[in-house]
């Protein structure tokens, strides 16, 4: 009986470490599940990084008006020079006035070029009413029965106000029709102002 008796203390001692062992590993994961639990509904809340300086730049109208994009960029200045009375001598005029400023007809498009101080941006010298199209007001033939009421100029705006020589030259041009006998309206139909040249010229 007495030789027994270790083993049988030594199965209880196993035996009592065993539910020792099991009962803290219930505890652990009765502890832990309800913190698992609330970790997962927690929303996952990433910061979002702030806009970098170059998106900003690109979403922002630059204010020196160099920047790579502009707000709302004008595609092309308009003006219109409108005569009340058109007379033959009016027309003979503008004829003149073609030749004075080296206009040169574009047979395509139907419209006169001006070279001004930038050849590869010319000012388009068009029709206003019915805006569009001109005849060769140089030649005699195309332009018989044609009655001249108004001219259209158009011009694109330079990519850096410091090119904007050919604003120069366009308000000029427009200046000289003035002079003609010509009424001078912006872009809205609206009679042109000098702050209308001075948005033209930026």
């Amino acid at each position: 009986m007495f030789d027994s008796l270790p083993a049988v203390l030594g199965v209880v001692a196993l035996l009592g470490s065993l539910a020792a062992a099991g009962l803290a590993l219930y505890l652990s994961v009765a502890f832990l599940r309800p913190q698992r639990a609330a970790r997962s509904a927690e929303p996952d809340v990433k910061p979002r990084p702030g806009p970098t300086s170059e998106s900003t730049q690109d979403s922002l109208p630059s204010r020196s008006g160099n920047g790579p994009r502009r707000a709302q960029a004008v595609t092309a200045h308009s003006l219109f020079v409108i005569f009340p009375e058109p007379t033959s001598e009016t027309q003979a005029d503008v004829v003149a006035w073609l030749r004075k400023v080296e206009a040169r007809y574009d047979s395509v498009f139907e419209v006169f070029n001006v070279a001004g101080e930038q050849p590869a941006n010319p000012i388009k010298v068009a029709n206003a009413f019915p805006p569009g199209t001109l005849p060769d007001l140089l030649l005699s033939q195309g332009s018989n029965g044609f009655e001249l009421r108004g001219l259209s100029l158009l011009v694109k705006p330079p990519l850096r106000r410091s090119r904007n020589q050919q604003m120069h030259v366009f308000l000029a041009l427009a200046r000289e029709l003035e002079a003609l006998g010509g009424e001078v309206l912006d872009a809205d139909r609206q009679p042109a102002t000098e702050q209308t040249y001075e948005r033209i010229l930026g």
